[in-house]
């Protein structure tokens, strides 16, 4: 049986997430999750089939619902020039890099933060510390949860692949070699992560510790909004995605008697 066009377009929509993950998938080369966090899109379902294997344009991804409905749809011109306009403008780029960017911090006081029982302490350039704080005094031991080691290394061609730090937008250093765990025996290490936000100052947003004695600090700072890896994504007019629904040769032959029949009933 051939679905009812009239309704696809609402029972599809339960199933938005798939066209975002196939265009992730299948766009030919043009999109990514880089391009999905910049743009804002919206999604116009048609009623009128199109014919399977009939498009060749590099404009067009297939995508399915979770019904398994496959639609044909077109993508805005933006979005083809999206990846483009991205290498251009970091190659145009002539200001300071992000470690010069960065690097009066090491001049600046440490960062603190208190978060429950635990105060954060970070230097940057130097170390993490741990510790707890009453009346103003350091009570009990200091720990630390790691000594500065490495950055995230922008020029490099395996780190730039994976595109991690672009689609987040954050700068990274690493902490290593702090003070013994005892949960684990490892020793306690720390990922600092550097997100641009315009007209603040330098402060720890969060603290996070995704397993035992490994932790991840995000500092909040302007001071690299200007490089264009870093900055926040500009806010976009939607970009309309149009789709249509796909039929094989017999589902579209189906069709167009089933639109002759209604036409010529309607004359009569």
């Amino acid at each position: 049986a051939l679905p009812i066009y009239s309704k696809m377009a609402a029972s599809w929509m339960p199933g938005l997430w798939f066209l975002l993950l196939g265009l992730c998938a299948a766009a030919r080369g043009f999109l990514n999750l880089e391009e999905l966090s910049h743009m804002k899109y919206g999604i116009e379902i048609a009623a009128e089939p199109v014919l399977e294997g009939k498009s060749k344009s590099d404009d067009v991804v297939f995508v399915s619902s979770k019904y398994k409905q496959k639609y044909e749809c077109r993508l805005p011109a933006l979005a083809l020039r999206f990846h483009q306009d991205r290498d251009e403008e970091g190659q145009s780029y002539s200001g300071q890099d992000i470690l010069d960017l960065l690097k009066p911090m090491a001049a600046a006081p440490c960062l603190v933060k208190t978060k429950d029982w635990w105060t954060y302490e970070l230097c940057y350039g130097k170390h993490v510390q741990q510790y707890h704080v009453e009346e103003l005094d350091v009570k009990g031991d200091v720990l630390y949860l790691g000594y500065y080691q490495s950055e995230f290394d922008w020029d490099n061609e395996a780190a730039k692949a994976s595109k991690h730090h672009r689609l987040k937008r954050y700068h990274s250093q690493l902490y290593m070699n702090g003070s013994k765990c005892d949960l684990n025996g490892r020793t306690r290490e720390t990922e600092v992560r550097f997100v641009c936000e315009e007209g603040s100052g330098d402060y720890i947003a969060r603290i996070d510790e995704p397993q035992s004695c490994t932790y991840v600090l995000t500092v909040h700072t302007t001071r690299i909004c200007h490089h264009p890896f870093l900055r926040p994504p500009s806010t976009a007019t939607p970009q309309s995605i149009y789709c249509h629904p796909v039929l094989n040769r017999d589902q579209y032959l189906a069709y167009v008697e089933i639109q002759i029949a209604n036409k010529d009933r309607k004359s009569t």
